[in-house]
């Protein structure tokens, strides 16, 4: 029997660390919720999660443009709309004009054509986003890598006011381009915000397999290593109290 080096003890007591070491990182990845809480748990793991999470955040902000992008073009199109139902107004005016038996009021009439195409003027220079113009090509990403795609919703008010119902066909014909342009990126838009929102849940859970810890799994972890540490607490109280056995031998 030895008594200067107590290999027991040594070994219980190396095993009592270990066991502690593995019970409290499991207190760590049960406390935060992260199967990776620190480079140590999962290099690889690590610079994976993180990139998905890189791509997440991207693909949210290109969510947000797409959304900002349809708001502004949103503006847009209320803009438009008042502006066709101005010009509508106007061709009714000049079909009123035009009969001979409204001459005696013809100049109010005109007049009416004319004020109301000051307004066209003032709401296509008016309508903004931001104190961005609604009305002109606007490019927005809406990708993760930023790609963008534009939308063409230009429309120039009429320098002057039409005089006749064929000049307001002229000037309909104009904004309903606009409103065909305005509503198509409008649909683009919309196709791309589902797609993205549907890519970042995806991204997100992916990075959550590898990021977050199995919570019942990792309990099952903490239950035996808090066990096995307790195991080797008292192994190692064993292992201290037999070497008082050579006080037998010495009596």
């Amino acid at each position: 029997m030895r008594i200067n080096t107590n290999v027991g003890a040594l070994t219980a007591s190396k095993n009592a660390f270990v066991n502690n070491m593995a019970t409290e990182n499991s207190m760590r990845k049960l406390s935060s919720g992260l199967r990776i809480s620190r480079a140590a748990d999962d290099a690889a793991g690590l610079s994976v999660a993180n990139k998905l999470r890189a791509q997440h955040r991207g693909l949210s902000a290109a969510a947000a443009n797409a959304e900002q992008g349809n708001a502004l073009l949103g503006i847009a199109e209320g803009a438009a709309q008042t502006i066709e139902r101005i010009i509508e107004r106007q061709k009714e005016l000049l079909v009123q004009a035009a009969s001979g038996q409204n001459s005696t009021v013809s100049s109010t009439l005109t007049t009416e054509v004319s004020t109301l195409n000051s307004e066209i003027s003032r709401i296509a220079s008016a309508a903004k986003y931001q104190g961005v113009a609604v009305f002109g090509t606007h490019s927005f990403a809406v990708d993760e890598d930023g790609g963008t795609f534009s939308v063409a919703a230009t429309y120039s008010a009429p320098g002057s006011a039409p005089t006749t119902s064929t000049g307001a066909d002229t000037n309909l014909d104009a904004i309903n381009t606009t409103l065909a342009a305005i509503g198509a990126g409008q649909n683009r838009l919309d196709y791309t915000v589902q797609n993205l929102k549907s890519a970042v849940v995806n991204v997100k859970a992916a990075e959550s397999t590898i990021r977050d810890v199995d919570m019942a799994e990792e309990m099952a972890n903490f239950t035996k290593n808090n066990i096995l540490t307790q195991a080797a607490q008292a192994m190692l109280a064993q292992a201290n109290q037999g070497s008082q056995s050579v006080l037998n031998i010495l009596r």
